[in-house]
């Protein structure tokens, strides 16, 4: 497996992500209302300006990009915290961008470096969550593989069209120091 490495996630990687999110295997998952370079910027420019808690990566495998990630606290977005109902937890949410790169393994490398990186960025939380489509197999997978374990099947209260329909509700819980 080529060496796993994140990288802040800025303006010029937003082409990209639109090119990624046009994808069948990532819209089917990760619908968005509008992907335009214009709508992904008004959407994510706050987070990469700093102005929205919301911490954006890019995924590298051997220095070259496959995937897009992002993680925040919970408690910096209450109506989510409501929804998710588990307190103290960071969120991740993830896609890797070609549909060839899936199924080898390289999602799973990218979720332990992204619960690595947001166990050393937000030291206060007590666990990470992660709350894919219940009907996205490989997605729960890859979490399971990270140390993730099933807390329920629900629906969130969420107006994200990516929420709509049961989602699997992930945690893994920090691991004593």
């Amino acid at each position: 497996m080529a060496p796993i490495g994140l990288r802040a996630f800025g303006r010029e990687d937003l082409p990209l992500l639109a090119a990624w999110l046009a994808h069948e295997h990532v819209a089917r998952w990760w619908p968005m209302r509008e992907t335009t370079v214009a709508a992904l910027d008004a959407y994510y420019g706050p987070a990469i300006d700093g102005t929205d808690p919301t911490v954006l990566y890019l995924a590298l495998a051997d220095e070259v990009p496959v995937g897009f990630v992002e993680t925040y606290r919970h408690a910096d977005h209450p109506d989510w915290d409501r929804a998710v109902g588990i307190p103290g937890v960071a969120g991740i949410d993830y896609l890797i961008g070609e549909a060839e790169r899936c199924g080898r393994g390289l999602g799973t490398a990218v979720i332990g470096a992204l619960c690595t990186r947001v166990f050393e960025l937000f030291p206060d939380v007590s666990g990470i969550v992660s709350a894919p489509q219940a009907a996205n197999r490989a997605s729960c997978r890859v979490l399971e593989k990270n140390g993730f374990r099933l807390v329920a099947v629900r629906e969130l209260d969420s107006d994200d069209p990516g929420d709509a329909g049961p989602s699997a509700v992930y945690l893994r819980e920090r691991r004593s120091r």
